[in-house]
């Protein structure tokens, strides 16, 4: 399983966006977000289950997914699965449909998967080829999900949008999301959406158009950066979709 890098796109109908960027079609979609509206704090934006994997029939050393990161790699500490094959017959399902993207391997097997480098997370696999391991996985799930749809002005290549964004697998914490830090009540953003619509703290999961999604789950703070830039100036028409950060009491 070798390590997979890239930025996660959903393109309906065309394969550039108005700077030139070329996009690559791929069969991954964001995964599903739950429309539940309840408050939750942001320790709770994330699940834990145990998943079953047989070992794919023909293909002894293979379980059909791909993973990345590691303690080594700038792409988060954490040992996340970044493809999953698809599976065209269920009855050919070796459990990996119901793997998601992104998912953390916190375990294989109970050997643990936490803090180790991607080679050492390549070496544990190995050890079991050819035999079924149960994955301990750990996946986020925040339930207090918003689309927000915005509307752009026509021009805004020199305009900022008035948000301050941190975060990313780049950044040495546990946490690798995207979370809005700052928002200028004067900035365009905050013009041109509803009252509270965009909060300090929000987790922003994806940015999209009727073209185009950009799943910012697992990316680079530049990378989401650009991405969020580039889709506004691209589009006149864009839907934010962000987890709301909610404590309880």
């Amino acid at each position: 399983m070798k390590q997979q890098i890239g930025t996660y796109f959903h393109i309906l109908d065309r394969n550039n966006l108005s700077d030139g960027t070329h996009i690559l079609h791929i069969k991954e979609l964001p995964p599903p977000y739950s429309s539940l509206e309840t408050q939750q704090s942001i320790v709770d934006d994330w699940k834990e289950k145990f998943i079953e994997i047989q070992p794919l029939y023909g293909h002894l050393n293979k379980y059909g997914f791909v993973i990345s990161g590691g303690s080594d790699t700038e792409n988060g500490s954490a040992i996340v699965i970044t493809h999953i094959d698809y599976c065209s017959d269920l009855s050919l399902d070796n459990g990996r449909t119901h793997l998601q993207l992104f998912d953390r391997i916190l375990s294989i097997n109970n050997t643990d998967l936490t803090r180790v480098t991607h080679d050492d997370a390549v070496q544990t696999f190995s050890l079991f080829q050819g035999q079924p391991i149960v994955l301990h996985i750990r996946r986020l799930n925040p339930v207090n999900i918003e689309h927000i749809d915005i509307i752009l002005p026509f021009d805004i290549s020199n305009q900022s949008l008035g948000i301050t964004i941190t975060g990313g697998i780049d950044n040495n914490i546990e946490d690798p999301g995207l979370f809005i830090t700052q928002i200028d009540p004067n900035g365009l953003l905050a013009s041109i959406t509803k009252n509270k619509q965009l909060q300090i703290g929000d987790r922003l999961l994806e940015i999209k158009t009727n073209y185009t999604s950009a799943n910012l789950q697992w990316v680079t703070h530049s990378m989401g950066v650009q991405l969020i830039r580039r889709i506004c100036q691209d589009n006149k028409r864009v839907t934010l979709v962000v987890a709301h950060r909610t404590t309880n009491f």
